[in-house]
């Protein structure tokens, strides 16, 4: 979107944040053991006057060039506790998951900040969650994990995003940075399914390595029940992606409800009427499914994109 054609500026990029145009949705995180709704991650939207509903890899870019991703993610730490603290008054206390840049990452006060934030929502520490691209750990890495150390020690989950390549070695993959390890995609995990046996490969590694060190996995960017199946069976303890549901409001999701997921899974019921159907039909606004409907991979990697579009890009010539 950042380009000669559809040009974003920083005027409206001003009118963005001053006017809140930037908006979160959710997509929820489910247990493979029992089948509950653990958590969700949240992801960015801009509502754009002209351009209309921008994805994350539309726009991030650009914020970044700005020097303002700090501000988006702090945004996006604000609403994570509100809706937090609405939800807790309604008894259902999911956690929330924030993705975080480098820039984040680099902020001293990035602690104390998201304690401050508890306090100022009444919410406890385990309520939020950030997600980390593992492409953001790859410069200046000693710094950053201590970054990490320090909200482990606040008591803030931190989660892994790892991008099914080997880039943060094995030995620093530990209970001391991270609560938990996400890998994602059908094809990724379709090829880990293949090499399990002989123990080959750099998921399988990972899981092995998660396991000794006491973290949960999650499978990300599922999206059908072919992949879901095998997981729990492989390592995984929840998974997230587009065959529960795309990602939402948080009015979308006042009724949401993973007690499907179980007999879906058991083979009691068919997968259809619960997930894929109704995740396309419930979706509190329509527009949030920008791209086509046949490309859900696309989409969920636009999404990803909120965690690690800046880092990976200056990872791999940035």
């Amino acid at each position: 979107m950042h380009s000669n054609t559809s040009p974003l500026s920083a005027s409206a990029l001003d009118q963005a944040f001053t006017q809140g145009q930037f908006a979160a949705v959710f997509q929820p995180k489910l247990s493979l053991i029992d089948g509950r709704t653990l958590g969700v991650e949240s992801f960015v939207r801009w509502h754009h006057p002209e351009f209309g509903t921008l994805l994350p890899g539309e726009f991030l870019s650009f914020v970044g060039s700005e020097g303002r991703l700090p501000e988006l993610t702090d945004l996006m730490l604000h609403e994570a506790a509100r809706v937090v603290s609405h939800w807790r008054s309604q008894r259902r206390h999911w956690s929330v998951a924030v993705n975080l840049s480098t820039d984040d990452l680099d902020n001293p006060h990035l602690a104390q900040h998201m304690c401050d934030l508890f306090t100022a929502y009444a919410i406890p520490s385990d309520a939020i969650s950030v997600d980390v691209p593992e492409a953001a750990l790859t410069a200046d890495p000693d710094l950053r994990l201590a970054a990490l150390s320090e909200l482990k020690t606040r008591g803030i989950s931190v989660t892994l995003d790892a991008a099914g390549m080997d880039l943060l070695p094995l030995e620093k993959i530990k209970a001391e940075y991270f609560s938990e390890l996400k890998l994602g995609g059908a094809s990724l995990i379709k090829f880990a399914r293949s090499v399990r046996r002989s123990r080959k490969g750099i998921v399988a590694e990972r899981l092995e390595v998660a396991s000794a060190n006491g973290l949960s996995v999650t499978a990300t960017r599922v999206e059908d029940i072919e992949t879901i199946r095998p997981l729990a069976d492989m390592g995984f303890s929840a998974a997230q992606g587009t065959f529960f549901r795309h990602p939402d409001t948080q009015d979308g999701l006042e009724n949401w409800s993973s007690d499907w997921l179980m007999p879906v899974l058991l083979g009691e019921r068919p997968p259809r009427a619960d997930t894929i159907a109704r995740a396309r039909a419930d979706l509190a606004d329509p527009s949030l499914l920008a791209l086509p409907a046949t490309d859900e991979t696309a989409e969920a990697d636009d999404d990803n994109m909120h965690a690690g579009e800046m880092d990976v890009l200056e990872v791999v010539a940035h």
